[in-house]
Parts: structure tokens; C-alpha cells; sequence
């Protein structure tokens, strides 16, 4: 009898170990694979939404949506090295300057109403605005300008 209680001590004892251990690293091991935040609102951003703006000192800034990174612009007193925005077909970052912006009746995040999508093909851009009641942004109506 005194063998199967010391046996279930040190199984005790080894399993409380690997719990104290193991909680703490799995902890940390599912924090790693959190959306980053947005750096004007904090909200979650997802990939294909994203927006990277390179500041004047060379500071990089990531935005959950084009209306975040629009206000964030409007704010500094610098123009940006770099602002790029995610082509919402191809999921890949491009210069903002190439890109065709629509305003469509989609909302990419909920918080802000953005309704402004980015494309790296113009014919992507005009499909969607097409099939979801929206315009091509030209001129001053384009963001980052």
C-alpha cells in the first residue's frame, strides 16, 4: 500500500511540474500566432486589409484598413517615405501609388465603415466595383494623396 501512495505522489509531483512549465510556454507559444494590431485603433488587421506606411525617420506603421491609415496620414507633419497597401486579389503588398482604389458597399472593418478596397489591376478594381455598387477612386478622391 505504501509503494502505490508514493507512486501517486511523484506522479503528483511530476504532473503539477509539467503543468506549472507547460501552461506559462503554451501561453506564450498561442500569443505568436496573433493578428498584429493596428497602430492607430489597435484592432486586429487582417492581411488582406493591411496598409504599411513607412515614416519620414524610417519608422514602420501597420494600419488594419485604407481609413485608419488615411487618418493616421492626415495627422503627421512629414510626408511618408512609403505607403503600401495590400491588393485584396493577389493578397500581396503594393506601392499605393500604383494601386486602383474602389469605394464599394463592402465594409473591411466595422469599427471605422471603411468602404475603400485597393487593387493592383485596374480590371480587378472595375470588376469590383461592378459587382458591388462601387467607384473607382481617381484623382483627388484617391487616399494617401
Amino acid at each position: 500500500m505504501a509503494g502505490v501512495t508514493r507512486q501517486r505522489f511523484w506522479l503528483t509531483v511530476i504532473l503539477g511540474g509539467l503543468t506549472v512549465v507547460g501552461l506559462p510556454t503554451l501561453g506564450t507559444w498561442s500569443r505568436r500566432h496573433r493578428l498584429a494590431r493596428c497602430d492607430l485603433d489597435g484592432a486586429a488587421i487582417e492581411p488582406i486589409y493591411a496598409v504599411r506606411i513607412v515614416d519620414a525617420e524610417g519608422g514602420s506603421h501597420e494600419f488594419c484598413c485604407i481609413l485608419c491609415a488615411d487618418y493616421w496620414l492626415a495627422r503627421q507633419t512629414t510626408a511618408p517615405r512609403e505607403v503600401r497597401v495590400t491588393d485584396e486579389v493577389g493578397g500581396l503588398p503594393i506601392d499605393a501609388e500604383a494601386a486602383f482604389f474602389v469605394r464599394s458597399g463592402i465594409v473591411t472593418n466595422q469599427a471605422t465603415g471603411n468602404r475603400v478596397h485597393a487593387f493592383q489591376e485596374r480590371r480587378d478594381a472595375e470588376q469590383h466595383a461592378d459587382s458591388h455598387g462601387g467607384l473607382l477612386l481617381e484623382g483627388p478622391e484617391r487616399p494617401f494623396q
